[in-house]
């Protein structure tokens, strides 16, 4: 090349790689040009210098040369040359200086400018190179300004820029290059790898783009794609730069400092390590010496960490003392002695006197100074033992790796500066304490954000979370790892732990199963057993238990051991499995055998708890007493002997204050929040609010925290102290703003329970939103805010979408909307199949539109799952009924209650088809299995039970001190208060009964439209009774807009067809009844659409003989649904009375007269007329004296039956 600025640059490239012949020759062409002769001859003087061997004829030669022609005078491009020489071998200052001397003769040159502009930006003066670089812009072809300008702009800026580049020039490799160097740098991961693509397809052997493809691999933690790329890199190295020592290096300190510490990686990086050593110079040997040694070290500690054979260990870490032995010989540096005193320590196990030694000696240079290194050698050589110190020291060496790094943006500089697995060795060797774990988490979670593959460093920063009780952020970060590499067990093993430490056991148990689905050798972990056992102990197995837990305790050993509290605790819960399956002696031999094992060490405690257990299950309630107190204060289980010892005082010796006392002993031993806390529970357990209260305020004064602030908000609450609770919760964040919501919602205050939630996002607060508006009645502004929150979801949250679904599906039935809440329990189960609850929410959807082969279905899709399932057995039975499948809705009620007999619902349910199939004493066995299931208890469901069976069996008196005791209750009162307005109705227009209905209406409170329009129509009912003209005519209205209601049309049409008749409007009565008398029977409005059945009837009766069979065919219609119903026998024997069939009339008397308990006298005395008029004597006497016996003053059946019977059965 002619260009003396490109030998320039290839002579000293030639010189980096020993190649000085070559590098001289290529400057001895330009020693004797004009411009380019000073700085020709300064390289070669440079050059020579540098060797070994020094040619000092030469260098003295050229210096004579250079003194002749440094007397002539300088031109602007002779300065230029000098200053680009001076920049190559990075002597910056005299760069600057010559290319400002170049610039004073020619102000305008664009490759002056240039230079001028890298020099300063290699300097740090970034505002000054981007001046130099814009005015070199001035010539617009000018690429090498170009770039320089990108390098000193915002790195979104400098996108837009180079995209330009990229479009002018397509199949350039240096813009798309530099491309994703930004968007490496951006961490633009998507945008990255589409121009990684699109590079490989220009050149699919650049160095570059190779480099940035592994090194997207390993962020993204893909280590077995890595390797190929890997492998090719070093290929086209040796083909393209053999010499260039210092890429093989760069590859080496690199990817040994990302790879998270993987074996495969570590020995593909060998080929590069043994290539930088084999091609490096003489200069570059110390470097290369001391970054091979640092590689060989972390290979050994990683395959010592892992559980290598100790063969393997001891010759990566023998290499790595040799190599850095050779670099501390050849380097003033004290890195290479921090490094070989760091092989000493990776086994801490066993540290040597050297080491100290050492230590001091560097310590007394002022090494720890500039050396993070060094700083966690002396922590991890345990010279230093004050907590904080540590903490501090460490957080000094982090601070510094983050200086360093931060004048780099991110790339390859940035990630080799930072060095994330140092990073990741001083995390491990924060102190395993509070103040310990939170340092240990800022680290990580630099590492882990830097480095989002980088497995090992999210597995350590989940369980810094997990130790904090930070279940959900350790829950995110365990997610993360099985999605990064979902061979790894550890990741689904600690998702399954954290899952059964919040009680959801098929959770665990799922992930467990994938777990071992996606790597068998997760069986071979003691914790999956030990977590297996937890599942079965919350299915109630402990055989299942006891298997599990011994087969932990068996596989403790290698690398994948149970920590010695985890290992304590299986011992634990083993003897509490033998205790609850009576088998005591194995007990005590497990305890016998962890008392062996855990011998001297801080978890011996553990078994004395398990012995003090076993005392307890003994009867010998002192002992265990005693076994606890003798834990002392300061032992890592005392807050659980004391917990245990308040137990044993409140369940077994039911003694309040003992109780106290142990939590008072926490306190005392340890005054800090968590114990304060307690013993505030503590308070409260045994219902001592004020004392709470107090205590919560303490620990409020030590330290105010949401989690606090809103439990104490809570006690309040229970207190009814609301404004100290809403200033609570105001003090609480997010969780107390939602409570603060709820609590005011409760208080009724819709529009301030909104603004409580006005800071938080949409996505927690949509559901608390939603009741706000709900209590508002804008059910549509409910819908659409749910569906804006749905779309915020993601499958991440599954069970949260199934609730906003569940939610939209409930408002869209209150608002008659059911086509729509079908689809949208459907959507619900697309996020939780196995949710039964939305199965039967659906089944009783599908109920509700008489979609019977759905419902049918969707019930037998649950019993297949869970044959237990009693809602999905309830709805089965309830299908019955609603299908009037009478005899299979008893069996099906019937086995319910076989299997529960507390069951309430089902009990009532079976008393209302007892009575519709007219076998009401067939209820009697089952309601009183109830009542000695609840052991002389008597709860409100079985109150109204038995008054409901009282009620059906006339016994009116009964049934209403029954229904009286339930009714203050929240799901049983309303129906009772219900039925007893009912029975105050039946009393004939009686007015005294209207009065005491209306006043237990009174007591209703509506929660919604639909419960006030029920009210609204059984005051009407109330009205009609009062027999009063002007109440009925306002019933008349009432009922008239009323029956506009789908849910109320039968009840109102009912009330209204009763309200004309009292008013003689028959034609009126009959027209609204035959509108009604069409609709199908359903279980909800069955009593209201009977009533309207027997009332048409009575009046096809009434019109005479040419509507009987109208009459009849409705009355046969009632007896199908209800074979109880005494007043449809009563027109069914009117009707044949007026057909003169006495005999039929009879029979349907009798049947009436039965079902009322042969208590009704007017029904005695119509059962003895017929028997009179159809001969039958006998029967007809028996009649009368039954009737006479019961109500002797009813003289009328003597003398117009009974003394005609008595003669005529004489003749």
């Amino acid at each position: 090349s002619t260009d003396p600025a490109a030998a320039l640059f290839k002579a000293i490239s030639l010189a980096n790689v020993d190649h000085i012949s070559e590098a001289l020759q290529v400057l001895s062409t330009f020693s004797l040009q004009l411009d380019a002769s000073v700085a020709a001859i300064k390289a070669s003087i440079h050059i020579h210098n540098d060797c070994q061997v020094v040619d000092r004829e030469a260098v003295s030669h050229l210096e004579d040369t250079l003194r002749d022609k440094l007397r002539n005078a300088r031109t602007a491009k002779s300065l230029y040359l000098e200053s680009l020489y001076l920049y190559l071998i990075g002597e910056n200052e005299e760069a600057i200086s010559a290319a400002e001397s170049s610039v004073k003769i020619e102000s305008n040159s664009p490759k002056v400018l240039a230079l001028l502009g890298w020099l300063n930006f290699d300097s740090k003066k970034v505002r000054i190179a981007a001046r130099y670089f814009a005015q070199a812009l001035q010539d617009k072809e000018n690429s090498d300004a170009a770039l320089g300008e990108l390098h000193c702009i915002n790195p979104l800026e400098g996108l837009a820029r180079i995209n330009k580049l990229v479009v002018r020039h397509p199949r350039e490799m240096v813009p798309i290059i530099y491309k994703i160097e930004l968007l490496l740098s951006t961490r633009q991961w998507e945008l990255l790898a589409d121009s990684l693509l699109r590079a490989a397809g220009i050149d699919s052997t650049n160095l570059s783009v190779l480099q940035i493809q592994a090194l997207k691999l390993v962020i993204d933690g893909k280590y077995e794609e890595c390797i190929a790329i890997i492998e090719k890199l070093h290929t086209e190295i040796e083909q393209q730069e053999p010499r260039a020592w210092w890429l093989f290096l760069e590859n080496v300190s690199l990817f040994s400092r990302v790879c998270g510490g993987n074996l495969m990686l570590y020995s593909c990086l060998e080929r590069y390590a043994k290539s930088a050593l084999r091609v490096c110079t003489i200069k570059g040997s110390p470097k290369v010496l001391l970054e091979i040694g640092h590689f060989y070290y972390l290979w050994g500690k990683q395959m010592f960490t892992t559980g290598v054979n100790e063969i393997d260990v001891r010759e990566k870490l023998k290499l790595a003392e040799s190599t850095l032995r050779r670099a501390a010989n050849s380097d003033e540096s004290t890195r290479s002695l921090v490094f070989l005193i760091m092989i000493e320590l990776v086994n801490t196990d066993t540290i040597k006197k050297q080491v100290y030694d050492q230590l001091d000696v560097l310590s007394g240079l002022g090494v720890e100074k500039d050396n993070p290194e060094f700083l966690l050698a002396k922590i991890l050589a345990r010279t230093i033992t004050d907590q904080d110190s540590i903490v501090q020291l460490l957080d000094k060496a982090v601070t510094a790796q983050q200086n360093k790094s931060s004048i780099s943006k991110y790339g390859v500089s940035y990630l080799i500066t930072l060095d994330p697995q140092f990073l990741v060795d001083i995390a491990v060797a924060y102190p395993k304490s509070k103040l310990g774990e939170k340092h240990r988490i800022r680290v990580l979670m630099l590492v882990v954000e830097t480095i989002p593959g980088f497995v090992n460093a999210s597995l350590d920063l989940g369980r810094a979370h997990l130790s904090l009780g930070q279940l959900e952020e350790a829950l995110n970060i365990f997610e993360h790892v099985a999605s990064v590499d979902s061979s790894n067990p550890h990741g689904y093993l600690l998702q399954a732990q954290i899952y059964i430490m919040k009680g959801d056991f098929d959770k665990g148990r799922d992930l467990l199963e994938l777990g071992l689905s996606n790597n068998l050798q997760v069986m071979e972990f003691p914790l999956y057993h030990r977590l297996q056992a937890n599942v079965a102990k919350s299915n109630n197995d402990d055989n299942l238990v006891i298997t599990e837990l011994k087969q932990a305790i068996t596989m403790n050993k290698g690398k994948n051991m149970l920590s010695q509290e985890e290992l304590s605790e299986a011992y634990l819960d083993l003897s509490d499995a033998y205790m609850r399956t009576n088998k005591k002696k194995e007990a005590a031999e497990a305890i016998k055998e962890a008392r062996e094992l855990l011998s001297g060490t801080d978890d011996n405690s553990i078994v004395t708890i398990a012995q003090a257990r076993l005392s307890l299950t003994n009867g010998d309630i002192r002992g265990a007493l005693s076994l606890l107190s003798s834990i002392p204060k300061g032992d890592p289980s005392y807050i659980q002997a004391q917990k245990e010892k308040a137990e044993i005082f409140l369940k077994e010796l039911q003694d309040g204050l003992g109780y106290t006392q142990c939590y008072q002993a926490l306190v005392e031993a340890d005054p800090s929040t968590d114990n304060l806390t307690m013993l505030a529970d503590a308070y409260m357990n045994i219902q001592e609010p004020e004392l709470a209260i107090q205590t919560y305020e303490k620990a409020m004064g030590m330290n105010a925290n949401d989690k606090l602030s809103c439990k104490l908000a809570r006690i309040f609450v229970k207190c009814h102290q609301y404004s100290k609770a809403i200033k609570a919760y105001k003090n609480s964040g997010e969780e107390g703003s939602l409570e603060l919501a709820e609590l005011l919602l409760k208080l009724n205050q819709p529009e301030k329970a909104e603004q409580a939630l006005a800071n938080l996002p949409l996505s927690k607060k949509a559901i608390t939103l939603a009741k706000i508006y709900e209590k508002l009645n804008d059910f549509p502004r409910a819908i659409v805010m749910l569906r804006e929150a749905t779309s915020m979801q993601t499958a991440a949250d599954p069970e949260w979408s199934a609730k906003l679904y569940r939610q939209m599906a409930v408002y869209c039935t209150s608002q008659r909307d059911y086509k729509e809440a079908i689809d949208l329990y459907k959507r619900a189960l697309q996020y939780t199949p196995n949710d039964s609850s939305l199965q039967i929410a659906l089944v009783k959807l599908y109920m509700q539109v008489d979609d019977w082969t759905n419902c049918d279905e969707t019930c037998k899709a649950i019993l297949a799952k869970e044959p237990e399932n009693e809602p999905a057995l309830l709805t089965t039975a309830d299908l019955a009924l609603r299908r009037v499948d009478l005899p299979a809705a008893m069996s099906s009620f019937s086995s319910i209650l076989d299997r529960r007999p507390d069951y309430w619902v089902a009990l009532a349910r079976l008393i209302e088809v007892c009575r519709r199939c007219d076998r009401l004493d067939s209820a009697l066995p089952y309601l009183q299995l109830a009542k000695e299931k609840s052991g002389g208890h008597t709860s409100p469901g079985l109150s109204y039970c038995q008054g409901l069976y009282e009620w059906y069996k006339g016994d009116t008196q009964a049934a209403v001190a029954s229904f009286n005791s339930a009714r203050t209750d929240s799901e049983w009162g309303p129906q009772a208060v219900y039925n007893m307005i009912e029975m105050a109705l039946g009393q004939s227009g009686n007015i005294n009964g209207a009065a005491t209905a209306h006043r237990l209406l009174a007591e209703l409170k509506p929660r919604g439209e639909d419960e006030e329009n029920t009210i609204g129509l059984v005051e009407g009912f109330i009205r009609l009774a009062t027999g009063d003209k002007s109440e009925i005519e306002r019933a008349i209205i009432d009922f008239t807009s009323l029956a506009n209601s789908e849910f109320l049309r039968v009840g109102a049409s009912l009330g209204l067809a009763t309200g004309y008749a009292e008013q003689n409007q028959i034609a009126r009565a009959k027209a609204v009844l035959k509108r009604i008398a069409k609709l199908p029977w359903s279980l909800e409005e069955a009593d209201y659409l009977e009533r309207c059945w027997l009332m048409l009837a009575e009046i096809y009766i009434n019109n005479g003989a040419q509507q009987a069979a109208q009459a009849q065919e409705l009355l046969q219609r009632v007896i199908i649904h209800n074979r109880s119903c005494i007043k449809a026998f009563t027109l069914l024997a009117t009707l044949a009375t007026k057909e003169n069939n006495y005999q039929k009339a009879g029979e349907h008397y009798r049947q009436a007269w039965h079902l009322s308990g042969e208590s009704d006298p007017s029904l005695g005395y119509k059962l003895g007329f017929t028997q009179l008029k159809s001969k039958q004597y006998a029967d007809a006497i028996a009649t009368c004296q039954r009737v006479l016996q019961l109500h002797p003053d009813y003289p009328k059946i003597r003398k117009d039956i009974l003394e005609k019977a008595l003669p005529r059965l004489r003749t």
